[in-house]
């Protein structure tokens, strides 16, 4: 026994020097108190937030009423049905079908068993921080529901967003237009005119753009006047969720090969449905399409990558990796990679170091998991550089969550920036230049906000 005790103690002093320098001083270190200073600046950035689906203030209440499951209406709900509960027991706490209370002894098993992921917890924090309610609990479901419905006064918007999250700018992706507020920008998908497997999805589009569309040269004239109608409109990105419904794999396509599948699928059936390998040479060309409108008006793209919403999907078919060609191919247009890659941070990282036209996104993933956004923002830090990170994107139905989302985001960027400083990677300067960047300027130059 004594023996063994003289070897650990033995390798514990051969090892003592790995341990101590294993992050590489390579910064003097920081002066007494860094730590508070860099959370207080952090916590002073106004942020620019890359990514929304708010619901417009006005239509709160129309239809689904105001209560607490507005709160758990989005992300939330997703772990309260992982935890065992049916969509269509959920559908029916968002109706006027019961009372807050009876919703609240349906819902309640569900969320004492998933109250501790990170959808959840920004609940509980919005709840806090806006309503002073700690818990979610028999006693505080009517008080907090009254408190929201006493909230939703047409100034509740703003005071949430810019004057508690400090939000100055917030890109909208699907949801309302507040065209009259200069905080607001636009991202529009045509995801619509690629996901195309049946005459019926063509009829759909030629019904809607009040074309009519009879070979692909004119299916492509209506796609360019969709886009152009959304220049006009004043969009500063265009947006890709294809993830959701098929591998990031598009492939260069001729365009007799694309024709060819165009020109069966329109003399085929009604009622007729291409399989998605059939269909998938006409959609890659499409998609190629839309990348050749997106550099001729210097927009950036964004694609959502990694973690689904919702259950029964696919993760693989949102692996980054499937987009290389691509950004090989369009050297000149900038590709945004969303979600941080969740759980892909890894090729997120090779892939921004390689290519000096893609960026991160890290819109969502802090709710997703604050350990994974920390221990890849530490990476990306290390690999990628700086001005090609943006650390904030709330991706929320709901103003309080996506306060909740910007007090998780900026803790994380606190804590790795600190951490970082404290070990002699960054100096202070560096480290208050980088949160700047990451929360703020980055955002700004992308999508030639100002």
């Amino acid at each position: 026994m004594k023996y063994i005790s003289q070897i650990l103690i033995l390798i514990s002093i051969i090892l003592s020097p790995i341990s101590i320098y294993a992050q590489i001083l390579l910064r003097p270190m920081p002066e007494e108190g860094f730590q508070l200073r860099i959370k207080k600046i952090v916590d002073s950035i106004e942020l620019v937030d890359t990514h929304e689906h708010l619901m417009a203030e006005q239509s709160a209440g129309t239809h689904t009423p105001i209560d607490f499951m507005l709160l758990l209406a989005h992300y939330a709900d997703d772990d309260i049905k992982s935890a065992g509960m049916s969509k269509p027991q959920f559908a029916e706490l968002l109706s006027d079908k019961y009372a807050v209370t009876e919703k609240w002894e349906i819902v309640k098993p569900y969320w004492e068993a998933s109250k501790n992921t990170t959808y959840n917890r920004a609940v509980l924090l919005a709840i806090d921080e806006l309503f002073d309610i700690g818990e979610l609990n028999d006693n505080t479901v009517e008080v907090l529901s009254e408190k929201l419905r006493n909230s939703y006064d047409g100034t509740w918007y703003d005071y949430v967003l810019k004057e508690k999250a400090k939000i100055k700018y917030a890109i909208q992706d699907v949801g309302s237009r507040r065209e009259e507020d200069s905080m607001f920008r636009y991202v529009e998908k045509f995801d619509q005119f690629i996901r195309i497997q049946s005459k019926q999805d063509v009829l759909a589009l030629e019904k809607s753009f009040t074309m009519k569309i009879s070979n692909l040269d004119s299916y492509v004239d209506m796609l360019t006047k969709a886009f152009e109608q959304a220049i006009e409109r004043g969009i500063v990105g265009v947006k890709s969720a294809l993830a959701y419904h098929r591998p990031l794999n598009y492939e260069n396509v001729t365009k007799e090969a694309a024709d060819k599948v165009f020109s069966r699928l329109m003399e085929s059936d009604e009622d007729s449905v291409f399989s998605f390998e059939e269909a998938k040479p006409f959609q890659d060309f499409i998609m190629h399409q839309i990348i050749q409108l997106v550099r001729k008006h210097d927009l950036p793209f964004q694609f959502h990558t990694g973690l689904q919403s919702g259950d029964g999907n696919i993760i693989d078919n949102a692996n980054p990796s499937h987009l290389a060609n691509l950004f090989l191919e369009y050297r000149d247009v900038r590709f945004v990679l969303f979600h941080g890659g969740f759980p892909y941070g890894g090729i997120l990282s090779t892939q921004a170091k390689s290519f000096r036209n893609v960026y991160i996104d890290m819109c969502w993933s802090a709710v997703i998991s604050p350990s994974y956004s920390e221990r890849y923002l530490h990476e990306w830090i290390e690999t990628v550089p700086s001005n090609k990170i943006m650390a904030f994107g709330g991706d929320y139905h709901n103003v309080e969550s996506t306060f909740a989302h910007s007090l998780i985001a900026r803790g994380i960027v606190s804590k790795v920036l600190i951490e970082k400083v404290g070990s002699g990677y960054l100096t202070e300067a560096e480290a208050l230049e980088i949160a700047k960047r990451i929360l703020h300027d980055n955002a700004i130059d992308l999508f030639k906000i100002e």
